[in-house]
């Protein structure tokens, strides 16, 4: 599938602070594509100077095969829907989803239509005549959303669109928008710090830090193969743990808060690096002699319900570690101070660094 964006060394500087710093980046037709990242990692700078409301301090923004990186907002064919929706409170709903066409000089009547159209793709075309004061937070969002895509952009752009709304509200128009993207084949990027949003809705994600683009890939790559512990952290839970590789008796092993495991693949001994696995990636059993190989062996130390599941805190004597237990709806809760074995086969143990240090 042909590129619809390229964006090759851009950076943006603010003074001395420099925001964006050197990204290269395409973005392919019809892919949903997030920017995520903690507060000030650039993220959102770098959706503004693909939308043309920051101007690159330096270079190049090619939108479908043209170099768009000093042209305007409103000669682009991109749209943005912004974090606070932006609506003209004294226009009814139709009206704000049809200004764009207005002030472009469509008639009237065709401007209603298209509005209509709009509104129906998102839910919304019987409160056409309706004021935005009178809609809930979520009808807001759609009304903006309705507006961002009345003119069929080829690239729609949504700064944290989500994060106002509760957490209920927030995952139903989760699904409403990767909905809305596979009906309408548009190119979507979506700028985010909410790792959930991200795996749930992304074909791809942009992990970025710093200014910075520290890792990118599906969601599955991200999750299951994160290159960093700042990734692994930052998408879902990781225990992380710092270790030298060692001989052991039947193959190198490395040391998990002062006890055994097998090495993954991929270390030799003499080595040193970050290494990590998943809370729900080792196998729980309780009780003071139960596991076999690759076994840490600890005791409860904590306990969140989760309803499906809870997450134990173990201590394992030099440290802690978290694990994810499956819950049925029968089953106790575990009792602080219970012994407990985790099994944390070497397939499961992920390697963090960015470089594995000789």
């Amino acid at each position: 599938m042909r590129n619809i964006i390229e964006i090759e060394n851009l950076t943006k500087t603010f003074g001395h602070v420099t925001g964006v710093d050197d990204i290269s980046l395409n973005v392919r037709q019809g892919e949903f594509v997030t920017l995520l990242g903690p507060s000030g990692c650039g993220k959102s700078t770098l959706l503004r100077m693909i939308g043309g409301f920051e101007e690159p301090t330096k270079g190049r923004i090619v939108l479908d095969g043209q170099d768009v990186t000093h042209v305007p907002p409103n000669k682009r064919a991109v749209n943005m829907v912004f974090q606070d929706y932006a609506l003209f409170p004294h226009l009814s709903v139709g009206k704000n989803v049809g200004y764009g066409l207005r002030v472009a000089g469509l008639p009237r009547l065709k401007v209603r239509e298209k509005a209509l159209e709009a509104l129906a793709l998102v839910g919304l075309e019987d409160r056409f005549d309706a004021a935005p004061h009178t809609l809930s937070g979520g009808q807001r969002q759609r009304v903006a959303l309705a507006r961002a895509i009345v003119r069929r952009p080829k690239v729609l752009l949504l700064d944290e669109p989500l994060s106002a709304l509760d957490a209920n509200l927030r995952e139903q128009m989760q699904m409403e928008l990767k909905a809305l993207h596979t009906k309408m084949g548009l190119t979507f990027i979506l700028v985010t710090h909410d790792q959930t949003e991200a795996l749930t809705m992304s074909d791809r994600i942009v992990v970025m830090r710093g200014g910075k683009i520290v890792q990118m890939g599906s969601p599955v790559d991200l999750y299951e193969r994160p290159a960093t512990g700042y990734v692994a952290g930052f998408i879902g839970s990781t225990n992380q743990f710092r270790s030298s590789v060692l001989a052991g008796v039947t193959g190198p092993v490395v040391h998990c808060f002062g006890q055994s495991l097998s090495a993954p693949a991929g270390v030799r001994p003499g080595q040193q690096a970050l290494f990590g696995f998943r809370p729900e990636k080792a196998l729980v059993q309780f009780g003071e002699d139960v596991g076999g190989p690759d076994t840490l062996r600890g005791k409860v130390a904590d306990s969140l319900y989760h309803g499906q599941s809870v997450r134990l805190m173990i201590d394992l004597g030099a440290g802690q570690v978290m694990v994810d237990l499956p819950m049925s709806g029968t089953a106790a809760l575990p009792q602080i101070g219970q012994a407990v074995s985790l099994q944390v086969d070497s397939d499961k143990i992920m390697i963090l660094a960015d470089e594995v240090a000789a």
